[in-house]
């Protein structure tokens, strides 16, 4: 591997020269690149070094390669940073994407063995449980299911979820705030009703999120179930505390 004076290796200085021109032209998701010729040129690189660096933005959903029309940037990721509370729309939007999403079915049951385990609530407690896909730009990103404590929101089955916000309702309905939580992600295949729903192939990875949200003081809120897409979500971490975000850094500090 060849290496600059510098002591970066030109395909990782190609790399940061076309997130550079991404941003610095303020391009967005669907605009075209300049040819690779004039690409190289300006950053200073070889075209081997340019290609490698683009097939490397290519594998992390950064652009893509359209046969016989040129390189084009794809739509910036979502991202959840894991000590912050969860909000998917708001996610959304910080990417400068609209946010959707459509219910696919919302009833009350009873947890079983398994949900009394996961919610840290008894065998036999009722549960709000909800399933929804969502979506950035009319595209879908997740199948979230969601099971709420019944326990400290009676009657929130009368809410239309196709519309409205889960955590605005139990906020302004009931006065329960999310304080902390616990999340684990794990890598999976995506089954043929997931990909079905995701409008991928089946077996496409997919991440597996299991997440359990309490009030600040300890009490189970909401464990939550979700088959999230890599090319069209991403998590991250701030290194801070659960529930901060580090002073003076906005949540655009990922931008890629």
């Amino acid at each position: 591997m060849s290496v600059t004076s510098s002591g970066v290796p030109p395909k990782d200085r190609a790399q940061e020269g076309i997130l550079w021109y991404i941003k610095s032209e303020g391009l967005r998701g669907g605009d075209r690149l300049m040819s690779e010729r004039e690409l190289a040129e300006m950053i200073g690189v070889s075209r081997t070094a340019l290609r490698a660096a683009i097939t490397q933005l290519i594998s992390t959903h950064v652009l893509e390669s359209r046969q016989g029309s040129g390189t084009y940037v794809l739509p910036s990721k979502p991202i959840n940073i894991f000590q912050e509370t969860y909000n998917y729309s708001d996610a959304v939007r910080r990417a400068g994407r609209e946010p959707g999403s459509r219910l696919e079915y919302a009833r009350l049951i009873e947890a079983d063995e398994e949900l009394a385990g996961r919610t840290c609530l008894a065998v036999g407690a009722p549960l709000f449980e909800m399933r929804r896909i969502r979506f950035a730009d009319d595209e879908p990103v997740s199948i979230e299911t969601a099971y709420v404590n019944y326990a400290i929101c009676a009657g929130i089955e009368s809410h239309d979820f196709a519309t409205e916000s889960l955590y605005d309702v139990l906020a302004a309905e009931y006065g329960v705030h999310v304080g902390h939580g616990r999340e684990r992600i794990s890598i999976a295949r995506a089954t043929a009703e997931e990909a079905l729903l995701l409008q991928v192939e089946e077996g496409s990875p997919v991440y597996f999120e299991r997440a359990l949200e309490c009030q600040s003081d300890g009490l189970p809120v909401e464990y939550l179930k979700a088959v999230i897409l890599p090319s069209r979500y991403r998590f991250a971490s701030n290194g801070c505390e659960n529930g901060s975000r580090p002073k003076g850094v906005k949540s655009t500090w990922l931008t890629w």
